[in-house]
């Protein structure tokens, strides 16, 4: 496999060796600094449309690049060899945590089928006990205000673009955008928790204050949908970690 952390050193090393900086070299490429950066790093390879740009910008060729070190005439042709079962490895590797994750993803699809097909009969057939609007509004409406005063309705709309639309951007241009998209997901996962949390308080004490002294009946049912909004979150939180996920591996 390539060796992301040794290829970061070498573009670091030979860029310092060409008395550039991240920001020269970057504008050189035609990408940002961060981008650079995370390179250098060893946390992604530049995209394969700019690594002619970046060699060219360096001084070194593509299997240079790749290899992560100097090579004579005496290595090359070897190196660029294992190169090639490198880069295939990599795509074979790719192509089993695919089906791993789609297995994953299958069997916790069906367990979860299982689950609920246990609570119904526990309930007596009764998923309306678990649904409930107005709780799911406030918990929706608590998490937006969160997430628009702390600034990050654009890049949590922005997330759901890059995880399920298509674009036309880098590579670089989009580990980027997934670094930016990933805290505002990270933030609206706690944002929906806290919503959550802060609903099931009200619930609570709407419940003990007035239905409290007025039916002992009914209390029951009402704290059971004071309990719903935490759940209303959790869910919430639940459904926006694999999206969370997926940005992570974007970049």
């Amino acid at each position: 496999m390539l060796d992301l952390i040794k290829i970061g050193s070498f573009i670091s090393n030979v860029r310092k060796e060409q008395g550039l900086t991240q920001k020269q070299l970057a504008e050189r490429v035609g990408v940002s600094d961060k981008a650079v950066s995370r390179w250098e790093t060893g946390k992604g390879l530049p995209d394969t449309s700019i690594m002619s740009d970046l060699c060219e910008a360096l001084g070194i060729n593509i299997n240079e690049l790749l290899s992560g070190e100097r090579l004579d005439a005496d290595t090359y042709s070897g190196k660029a060899e294992k190169l090639m079962v490198d880069l295939v490895k990599d795509v074979q590797n790719n192509k089993k945590d695919r089906k791993i994750e789609i297995l994953g993803l299958l069997l916790g699809c069906l367990l979860l089928l299982v689950g609920l097909f246990g609570i119904m009969v526990v309930g007596g057939g009764r998923l309306v006990y678990y649904l409930d609007a107005p709780s799911l509004i406030m918990v929706l409406a608590i998490q937006l205000i969160i997430e628009g005063a702390g600034g990050q309705l654009q890049g949590f709309i922005q997330a759901f673009k890059l995880v399920f639309g298509k674009t036309d951007n880098s590579e670089a241009a989009i580990a980027e955008a997934a670094s930016k998209s990933e805290y505002a997901i990270k933030f609206a996962e706690k944002a929906a928790i806290l919503g959550g949390v802060l609903s099931s308080i009200m619930g609570f004490v709407t419940v003990f204050a007035i239905v409290f002294r007025q039916n002992y009946e009914v209390l029951g049912p009402n704290l059971a949908v004071s309990v719903l909004s935490l759940l209303y979150g959790v869910l919430l939180a639940l459904l926006l970690m694999p999206i969370h996920g997926r940005l992570h591996k974007m970049h």
